[in-house]
């Protein structure tokens, strides 16, 4: 018997390539509500265009049914979930969203885990509201589940690269090369940093609809390798079959100069995906093997 998606968000990115894939498995039905900015005109795709933030007109518009699962990838703010999921009560049978493993309280030379202390804060402060926001997002699942009945999991991804991906982080590098243009290199640069494939995101997320070893839980996802600039553009050199113009900078020259460097430089964003990996036997893509396709769709597009 086929199951019943729900997914709120799901047309640019991660929500564009899970629901992409998820398409492709006639043993699902997918439903996807968004703004309708960005079609995804798939086949066997139901699309409706509404926004999250009048949840009275998603339960409208949507067919009388039950959802195996709702997938949440654009719940940013506190009220969110739970005016959602009060206006679906009794239709939604598991709980999904997507958090951010920016959360967590930062220090050095300590690779974070899912029991690690997240960021102390208050809105307004600098901290900043998206990375306080994301924590009362997380608060207010569990208290919703918990007095609805429907379990939850929570997924803590770090940087996610790969094709569509809108923020401007390795897409960065590439258009620069693509282009002809000179790359800024920071010498000083100390930080180590995790990535996650998209691709690897969206399995995550497969595995864990209708799985009970992913009710009411929180995982981090996160490839093993660590990575610097250094290891960073190297690679592109490698995928770019030789040398492209590059100039050295300080971390000093990047902050003045107000380089968009979009990784971080002096403190380190490691984070352990172990704790998935384990749970579900998951191996992740190899960092260069997952880069080096996301490198070419991207240089593709830039020389078009």
């Amino acid at each position: 018997m086929s199951k019943s998606i729900l997914v709120i968000g799901g047309s640019m990115f991660t929500g564009r390539i899970f629901s992409i894939q998820i398409s492709k498995n006639e043993d699902y039905q997918l439903h996807v509500v968004n703004r309708g900015q960005f079609p995804l005109n798939l086949k066997n795709v139901k699309e409706y265009k509404c926004d999250r933030h009048s949840p009275r007109m998603v339960a409208r518009l949507l067919p009388d049914i039950t959802f195996d699962v709702l997938i949440d990838f654009c719940a940013y703010n506190p009220g969110e979930v739970s005016s959602l999921l009060e206006a679906l009560k009794g239709r939604i049978k598991q709980y999904i969203v997507i958090s951010s493993a920016s959360i967590y309280e930062p220090y050095d030379h300590q690779i974070k885990n899912e029991d690690d202390p997240l960021v102390v804060g208050s809105v307004g402060d600098r901290t900043s509201d998206y990375i306080y926001n994301k924590i009362l997002v997380e608060q207010e699942t569990v208290k919703t589940c918990q007095s609805l009945g429907i379990p939850y999991t929570i997924f803590r991804p770090t940087f996610i690269y790969g094709p569509f991906n809108y923020s401007s982080r390795e897409s960065y590098f590439v258009e620069l090369i693509s282009r002809g243009h000179v790359v800024p290199v920071p010498t000083d640069s100390t930080a180590r940093f995790n990535m996650v494939y998209v691709f690897d995101v969206a399995r995550a997320l497969e595995l864990c609809i209708g799985n009970e070893k992913a009710y009411n839980e929180i995982f981090n996802l996160s490839a093993p390798e660590e990575i610097t600039y250094s290891i960073l553009l190297e690679a592109f050199e490698i995928f770019n079959g030789g040398p492209f113009m590059t100039k050295p900078v300080t971390v000093e020259e990047v902050l003045d100069n107000n380089i968009p460097l979009p990784f971080p430089l002096t403190e380190d964003e490691l984070f352990s995906g172990k704790k998935f990996a384990d749970t579900f036997e998951f191996s992740y893509t190899p960092w260069l093997e997952g880069m080096e396709k996301t490198y070419k769709i991207f240089y593709s597009l830039f020389i078009s």
